[in-house]
C-alpha cells in the first residue's frame, strides 16, 4: 500500500495528519508526504515519512503559482504509481482529487477540514466554493468531513454524493495533552518563565497571526482588563496570507502587554500553565488549538462559529460569544477571571468532553477504515488485504506496525507515555535479539496480531540499553523532562525478573480489534510458548485489575504465581507457565 497525503505546506503534513501517515507505515505500507518544502520535512523523513516537494505550492492567493504546483503534482503522479491520494486543504483538496483521478491513482480520497465558504458569506463567495466542492467532489472515492455541520451543508446542497460522505470529526494525542502530566512545581515553572505572578489570570491564545483567528478584537479586549490579566499569543507569522496581522499591530498590542511567543512546540506546558484559553476566529473548520486546551482542563472562549461550536457548549464547558465582538470577548475573559470555581468547572468538564469525543486514533481508524471500505468496492486486493491469518518470525519492516498497536491495544501501560519513536526503537531491538522471540499473525497485506518475549527480562533491557539506548533516549526526551516519567522509567529498566526464578517473560501481546473474538490472541500465545519451551518456564506480568487478559493466559496454561509492584503504588499478578 503506497499512500500520499496532499497538503499545502509541510507544517500540516506533521501537525494535521502525521498519525495517519504513520498508521500506513504501522500496517506496512510506504507513506508519502506531498507539499511545499520547509522546515518540519527533516522530522517527517525520521519519522519513515518520505517527503516530495511541491517548490511552487503556496497559501496565499497566487494563481501562476497554483498552476504552477498543479503541473509539479502531475509529474509527481505519474512518476510514484501511488495506491491512494489523499488530499487536504482548499487548494490541493481541489486539483489534487482532480489530477489524482486523471492520472489513474486508484483511489482519491478528500478531508474536508472546513468549508472556505459558511452560510454567513455573501452569496457570490458560496456560489463559487461550492461550485469547485461540487466538481472537485466527483473526482474522489471518498469526502470525510471533520466538521458535522459542514457534513449537513454537503447533504442538503448536494455538493457532493451522498454515498462518498463520511464524518470523520477531529481529535489530539489524549495522551500528550493531559493535565495529569503535569505538577504543581512544572506549572509554576512555566509561569516563572512567562514572568506571570500567581495573583494574575494568564489568558492564552494559539494560532497563526493573521486576522481570520481574531487577534484584533482579541487585543481590543484585553486593554480595558487591566495589569491582573497577562495575554500570551502562541503561534507562527503567516506573511503569505491576505490578513497577516500588519507590523504595527503586533507593535501596539506589545506596547499594551501582549506577549508573543512565536512557533513554540511545547504548547502542552503552555496549555498547563494557563487560567483561561481563548480563540476568536471568524472562520474555523474543526480548531485543534481549542481541542487541545479543553484536553488540557483549561475552560475555553470561543466564538460562536462552526467548528467552534462542536468542542464548546456554551456555559457548559466554556463560553461562546458573538463573532468579531471584542466587548463581549472582554467581558467573557473578565467573568471567568473573577470566578475560579467557574473556571475549574468548566475546565473538568472541557477535559471529559475531549476524552470522549477528541481522540485522535478514532479518527486514524476512520481514515483507515474508508481506505478498506473503497478498496473493497473497487475490488484493489493489495489495500483491502484481509485474506487468510497466518502466523510468522516478525521481521524489523514490522517494528513499527507491533509499537502502534502495543500503543493502542495496552494503551493503560507505561511504555507507550514514551512516544512512537520510542516504541519502535524497543521493538527493533526485540525483533533482532537472539535471545527473543517475536511472532506475528499476518492477513496477507498487514500485521493484525503480535507476541514477544525473551529468554531473560534483565539481560534484553541491558542489551536495549547498550544498542539503542541514545537513539531511544532522543525520541524519548520529550516525554522524560518529567521527574514522574523518569522515575517510571527507571523502574521499568531496573526491573529484572519479577517473579522468582523465572528470568523468561512473555512481555507484550496484542490483537488487532477487527480481529478479536477468533481465537487468535490464543493461537499466538501457544505459538510463543511452543518457540520457548527451552526456557521450562514462563512468567507474564499483568495489572491486577485486567481480569480479560488473566483469564486469556489462564486458558493458554499460566498459573497465578505472585503479586508484585514495578511501578509504585500500582498492583500487577505474575503468572507463570511451566512446560
Amino acid at each position: 500500500m503506497k499512500v500520499a497525503h496532499l497538503t499545502t505546506v509541510d507544517i500540516s503534513l506533521r501537525y494535521l495528519v502525521l498519525p495517519q501517515l504513520e498508521a500506513v507505515i504501522a500496517e506496512g505500507g510506504e507513506a508519502i508526504g506531498i507539499s511545499a518544502p520547509g522546515p518540519w520535512v527533516e522530522e517527517l523523513e525520521a519519522a519513515g515519512i518520505r517527503h516530495v516537494a511541491l517548490p511552487s505550492s503556496t497559501r496565499g492567493m497566487n494563481p501562476l503559482a497554483d498552476l504552477r504546483a498543479a503541473g509539479e503534482l502531475w509529474r509527481v503522479l505519474h512518476t510514484e504509481h501511488l495506491d491512494i491520494l489523499h488530499t487536504h486543504n482548499p487548494k490541493p483538496g481541489l486539483y489534487g482529487r482532480v489530477l489524482g483521478r486523471l492520472a489513474g491513482v486508484p483511489i482519491v480520497v478528500n478531508t474536508v477540514h472546513g468549508l472556505y465558504a459558511t452560510p454567513d458569506d455573501p452569496w457570490w463567495k458560496r456560489a463559487v466554493v461550492y461550485g469547485l466542492e461540487t466538481v472537485a467532489s466527483r473526482f474522489s472515492d471518498a469526502e470525510l468531513v471533520q466538521s458535522a455541520e459542514d457534513l449537513e451543508l454537503l447533504r442538503r446542497l448536494h455538493v457532493a454524493p451522498v454515498a462518498k460522505l463520511r464524518h470523520l470529526g477531529n481529535g489530539v494525542d489524549l495522551t500528550r495533552f493531559d493535565p495529569s502530566r503535569f505538577t504543581d512545581a512544572d506549572l509554576a515553572k512555566v509561569r516563572r518563565e512567562l514572568c506571570v505572578a500567581n495573583s494574575q489570570i494568564l489568558v492564552g491564545s494559539v494560532g497563526r497571526l493573521v486576522a481570520e483567528k481574531g487577534y484584533p478584537e482579541l487585543f481590543d479586549a484585553f486593554v480595558g482588563l487591566g495589569d491582573r490579566f497577562v495575554l500570551i499569543c502562541a503561534g507562527p507569522d503567516d506573511p503569505e496570507k491576505a490578513d497577516a496581522l500588519p507590523r504595527g499591530l503586533i507593535d501596539r498590542a506589545k506596547r499594551s502587554g501582549v506577549r508573543f511567543l512565536g512557533m513554540r512546540t511545547d504548547v502542552d506546558r503552555l496549555y498547563a500553565a494557563m487560567d483561561i484559553f481563548v480563540l476568536a476566529s471568524h472562520r474555523e473548520g474543526f480548531p485543534r488549538s481549542a481541542m487541545e486546551a479543553a484536553a488540557m482542563g483549561v475552560p475555553v472562549i470561543a466564538t460562536d462559529i462552526r467548528g467552534c461550536r462542536e468542542v464548546v457548549e456554551d456555559q457548559t464547558n466554556g463560553l461562546l460569544v458573538p463573532v468579531r465582538d471584542a466587548v463581549a470577548l472582554g467581558s467573557a475573559i473578565e467573568k471567568l477571571g473573577e470566578d475560579a470555581e467557574l473556571r475549574h468547572r468548566l475546565g473538568e468538564r472541557g477535559r471529559a468532553r475531549a476524552v470522549e469525543r477528541f481522540d485522535e486514533r478514532k479518527v486514524v481508524d476512520i481514515v483507515m477504515d474508508t481506505y478498506r471500505q473503497v478498496a473493497r468496492r473497487k475490488g484493489i486486493a493489495s489495500v483491502d488485504g484481509d485474506g487468510p491469518v497466518t502466523l510468522r518470525p516478525a521481521t524489523v519492516d514490522d517494528a513499527a506496525a507491533l509499537a502502534k498497536m502495543h500503543s493502542i491495544a495496552i494503551d493503560t501501560g507505561f511504555l507507550p507515555t514514551l512516544g512512537p519513536g520510542f516504541m519502535r526503537q524497543l521493538y527493533r531491538t526485540l525483533i533482532g535479539d537472539t535471545d527473543a522471540v517475536v511472532l506475528v499473525a499476518d492477513n496477507g497485506a498487514r500485521v493484525v496480531g503480535f507476541v514477544a518475549g525473551v529468554r531473560d527480562t534483565g539481560a534484553f533491557y541491558h542489551r536495549f540499553v547498550r544498542r539503542r539506548g541514545i537513539a531511544a533516549g532522543i525520541a524519548a526526551l520529550p516525554r522524560l523532562v518529567r521527574p514522574s516519567v523518569l522515575r517510571r522509567a527507571w523502574e521499568t529498566f531496573r526491573y529484572e525478573g519479577t517473579g522468582g526464578e523465572v528470568p523468561a517473560e512473555l512481555l507484550s501481546m496484542a490483537v488487532d480489534e477487527r480481529y478479536r473474538g477468533r481465537g487468535l490472541g490464543y493461537r499466538l500465545g501457544l505459538s510463543f510458548l511452543e518457540a520457548m519451551k527451552d526456557a521450562d518456564h514462563v512468567k507474564v506480568v499483568v495489572g491486577a485489575t485486567n481480569t480479560v487478559a488473566i483469564n486469556a493466559y489462564h486458558k493458554m496454561g499460566f498459573m497465578d504465581a505472585d503479586e508484585v509492584e514495578v511501578h509504585a503504588g500500582e498492583r500487577s499478578v505474575v503468572l507463570v507457565w511451566q512446560v
